[in-house]
């Protein structure tokens, strides 16, 4: 076999030498391809084939597996991944272009040994304000939902009254702060009022900042809390109220960006002055423009 460049006159002796990666695997998935219409095995397993490529290459292989002349169309295929973006494509693709493969998609995870399968249906994945709104609306602890609600906050870049009376919670504080890059300051007594008000109108009826203070100072009560619940994210969220500083670097940044809104969510590139859009994607684009 021999690999002819497009650009280059002759082949390649050695591919291993002149791919990346990325490349690398693509490769193996076309000769993966060849082989599963040799065998044509019952069942087709792939182990994370896509997560080396970036958005459009991803979806452009998935597009291939599953939609291409020969493609894995008809043959059952476990696909495993790590990856949430391809369940966004196949599952919540407004298109429905995968329809026809009949997928589905399911979360694992392993606790104690014990595997277990969480189907993802469509409305499941839902943009990260959807996710907070929906948690404030149904979780019982006051705290967790508080936690959802000073995100929800940081989220929409909403950094006043509200969003520093809960940050002043979960540090402990009796009297709230404002701070900010101009100031750091004691809240005044109308300025606690005001943002007291504001939560219980817009999202929490029953919140009691100094009743939560007193709970979030409690060690024994966030303890318990902690211990009550299964779900290990409100583990992490109850941990990070004791304000442990972990000294493991990594622990630390996980339990930090668990507990603000991680970067990926809160942080982009603007596009006006990063070119984002792969050229070929504008050049098909242009050739597609109607002539006038």
């Amino acid at each position: 076999m021999k690999l002819v460049h497009r650009d280059l006159v002759g082949h390649l002796e050695s591919a291993s030498k002149h791919l990346s990666y990325g490349e690398k695997n693509a490769f193996a998935l076309v000769l993966f391809m060849y082989q599963v219409f040799s065998e044509n095995p019952d069942l087709v397993v792939l182990d994370d084939p896509i997560s080396s490529f970036d958005k459009n290459k991803k979806f452009a292989i998935l597009h291939e597996l599953f939609r291409g002349k020969a493609s894995l169309k008809g043959r059952t295929t476990l696909m495993l991944t790590h990856d949430i973006e391809p369940a966004i494509d196949v599952i919540k693709g407004t298109k429905d272009v995968f329809q026809a493969s009949k997928p589905s998609a399911s979360f694992l995870s392993s606790r104690g040994g014990v595997v277990r399968e969480v189907p993802i249906a469509k409305e499941d994945i839902q943009t990260f304000g959807k996710v907070c709104k929906a948690n404030i609306a149904s979780l019982q602890d006051p705290i967790l939902a508080a936690i959802y609600l000073r995100r929800d906050y940081e989220l929409r870049d909403e950094v006043g009254l509200e969003y520093n009376l809960l940050a002043s919670l979960f540090k402990g504080r009796a009297v709230p702060t404002m701070q900010s890059i101009a100031e750091h300051r004691d809240m005044t007594p109308e300025e606690k009022e005001s943002a007291v008000a504001s939560i219980q109108e817009e999202h929490l009826p029953g919140f009691n900042y100094d009743a939560l203070v007193a709970e979030v100072n409690d060690a024994n009560c966030i303890r318990a809390k902690f211990l009550a619940t299964d779900v290990g994210y409100e583990k992490i969220q109850l941990f990070r109220v004791f304000n442990i500083d972990h000294d493991d670097d990594v622990i630390r940044k996980f339990i930090n960006e668990s507990y603000h809104i991680e970067n990926e969510y809160l942080m982009q590139l603007n596009p006006h002055k990063f070119e984002s859009i792969p050229e070929y994607v504008i050049e098909e684009c242009v050739r597609l423009l109607p002539m006038p």
